[in-house]
């Protein structure tokens, strides 16, 4: 077992994610300084019950370690964090006698699970046509997207690109399934809903240039 500082939160995290957060609670402050001393990652987990700010939460037993990439102060007195997801964890015990929560962790691997090529192929392709439809909604140029080769991994791309698209629920569901094939055929079904969403911005987008462009000639 390790022990593990926690910082629970209303976000799920997947390996590979990249996470921002501010820091202004005393006790998360201590966190981030005890990490940096010791350059170990801290366990994002999202909360089951309580609250983000202020109180005692409870969180989900499977959460993913950050590692800090970088941390700099606010005008305003906060800490920036720049994070990366790294692998998950699931909680064997929790401690409250630390000033932010800790817990004796483990770290599970990917149960094998059979993914054919011809099906990895597909999700990667709907993952560039996602990327394309991001781009053309942020009005920036397309260059391709380096993809994770294991199907596990291409999974969880998916679950940290239905950051705000998907419900808690979902993405936690998501990050909680150890068997690969499980997990790729959740992430698979919940692509098409996150294609599906993100075209309909596009569109909407592009339509209000459009339009734009006509009310100025």
């Amino acid at each position: 077992m390790t022990r593990l500082r926690l910082f629970p939160l209303r976000t799920v995290l997947f390996p590979g994610m990249d996470l921002s957060l501010q820091v202004f609670e005393e006790r998360y402050r201590t966190l981030v300084a005890e990490c940096l001393e010791t350059r170990e990652p801290f366990g994002v987990a999202l909360i089951r019950e309580g609250a983000e700010v202020g109180g005692p939460a409870v969180p989900h037993p499977v959460g993913c370690t950050a590692r800090i990439r970088r941390v700099s102060p606010t005008r305003d007195g906060r800490l920036a964090l720049e994070c990366v997801g790294v692998r998950r964890f699931r909680v064997a015990q929790l401690y409250d006698d630390r000033p932010y929560l800790s817990a004796d962790v483990e770290y599970p691997v990917d149960e094998a699970g059979d993914v054919s090529d011809e099906a990895l192929e597909v999700v990667r392709e709907r993952l560039r046509q996602l990327y394309r439809l991001r781009d053309t909604i942020a009005n920036e140029y397309h260059r391709d997207v380096e993809l994770p080769a294991s199907p596990g991994a291409l999974a969880d791309r998916v679950g940290a690109l239905g950051r705000g698209l998907l419900t808690d629920r979902q993405l936690q569901q998501m990050l909680a399934t150890l068997n690969v094939r499980r997990r790729f055929e959740l992430a698979d079904d919940i692509l098409t809903t996150i294609v599906s969403a993100t075209h309909e911005q596009a569109a909407a987008v592009v339509a209000q240039r459009w339009a734009a462009l006509e009310r100025r000639n």
